[in-house]
């Protein structure tokens, strides 16, 4: 039966020409679609590395000098440090609070975080780039809940104290990259370079973790952080996990209510309160991010809906065209179920020839890096975004399946359609 809609699609190959000139650029339209959802909802998939629900993150400030309600006596280092630590106790001791810490939260420490502080670490000859998160404490872990991939726990990672030993975490990515198969617990590593690098050990290696939702992990070390100071004050806040479950408007409302009072201190007051997915959201949304994945969403959503009209059009004119034949053909015999399967096979079966030089010159265009999509700044092996030809290959998979689908469903509703007409009426109206 193959070979003998063949030998029929050569003798229309006038009007199936521009058909096939048409879905050859259609399936290239398409494939780069797929790709792109394909990158999108893949990256989506892997988790962040951390859990911030149900965390917040409490900000102070300091009266300055010029204040009338300002205490010169609370001002020196001692007293500000007493308040410091009051003012968190009085926030851990708050009704829904589970876990409360003063941490570092500057240079991208926090999960999301629009800050990003980057830098060179080293195993004997190998180095690589990484991202610098500084940790003031195994609390760190028990609120963000970054896990270990020894036992994708956050316990272990908690219960490690980095400033013994001079130790440090590092991710997946970055242990394969030092050690290869190797684990790299216990080893010594070297971060950054000439007269500011220090040596440190790795203590364990938590998974991999990313900063965008739509965005690949990249690798991190967890640094222990410079002490808490009168000096580094302003890059701390009070980091919170609450109960789960805890309903995020009215427990913001009733803690500005309840707090604002007790937690005037010295010159210290409560600043403000944000949850950790609402600083995510404005994070993204000031990044571009969400916009991004909005404007691209539409923009792809449209021209898939231009592809499937386009095609649909393209078939329903082609069969409706053919009515003279349909009428001769069930006028020879031909039931309507096998008039309709021969459509729908010829209608693959032209998507199948035009899909082939599709493909090479799809290759060429990967080959030579002509096009960018989501994700591909980030080439890592580990995943199969970063595996090129491997990523192609199932994209083209899933563009053959999805135009198969399309063009199926544009040759069998006007075939179906042309099928219940009469032969006698068929032949009169040709």
């Amino acid at each position: 039966m193959i070979k003998q809609l063949l030998k029929q699609i050569w003798a229309q190959r006038k009007q199936n020409g521009w058909i096939f000139a048409e879905l050859l650029v259609v399936c290239m339209l398409m494939w780069y679609i797929v790709d792109f959802c394909f990158v999108l909802l893949h990256n989506k998939s892997i988790p962040t590395g951390s859990d911030i629900s149900d965390t917040y993150v409490v900000t102070y400030g300091v009266l300055p000098e010029e204040n009338s309600r300002y205490d010169a006596a609370e001002s020196d280092s001692l007293r500000m440090m007493q308040n410091l630590e009051l003012f968190t106790r009085k926030i851990r001791q708050y009704g829904q609070v589970e876990t409360a810490s003063l941490l570092n939260t500057g240079w991208g420490t926090l999960p999301n975080s629009g800050g990003f502080y980057g830098g060179v670490i080293q195993y004997d000859t190998v180095n690589t780039s990484t991202e610098r998160k500084f940790i003031s404490s195994g609390d760190y872990f028990r609120i963000f809940r970054y896990t270990s991939a020894m036992d994708n726990s956050w316990e272990r990672p908690a219960g490690i104290d980095l400033y013994r030993d001079n130790a440090v975490f590092i991710t997946r990515m970055i242990e394969k990259k030092l050690f290869g198969q190797q684990s790299g617990i216990g080893k010594k590593i070297t971060i950054g370079r000439g007269d500011n690098s220090k040596e440190y050990m790795v203590a364990d290696i938590l998974n991999d973790q990313k900063r965008f939702d739509y965005d690949l992990p990249a690798p991190a070390v967890f640094i222990p952080a410079e002490p808490l100071s009168v000096g580094n004050m302003n890059s701390h806040a009070v980091c919170i996990r609450l109960k789960a479950g805890t309903p995020e408007k009215p427990f913001i409302s009733s803690f500005k209510k309840d707090m604002t009072p007790s937690l005037r201190i010295g010159n210290l007051y409560l600043e403000d309160i944000e949850s950790m997915t609402a600083k995510k959201a404005n994070i993204e949304y000031e990044f571009g991010k969400t916009n991004e994945i909005r404007t691209n969403m539409i923009i792809m959503a449209f021209f898939l809906f231009c592809i499937a009209l386009g095609v649909i059009g393209t078939f329903w004119f082609r069969i409706a065209s053919r009515r003279n034949e349909i009428g001769v053909r069930m006028a020879m015999g031909s039931t309507r179920g096998n008039l309709q399967k021969q459509f729908i096979l010829e209608a693959i079966l032209l998507l199948t020839i035009a899909i082939i030089p599709a493909i090479c010159i799809s290759t060429f265009i990967v080959q030579a890096d002509l096009i960018e999509t989501l994700g591909k700044r980030i080439p890592d092996d580990i995943y199969i975004t970063g595996r090129k030809w491997l990523r192609f290959f199932f994209t083209y998979i899933i563009t053959y399946i999805f135009l198969a689908v399309i063009v199926g469903l544009s040759a069998w509703i006007p075939a179906y359609r042309a099928s219940k007409i009469h032969p006698v009426e068929a032949l009169r109206e040709e």
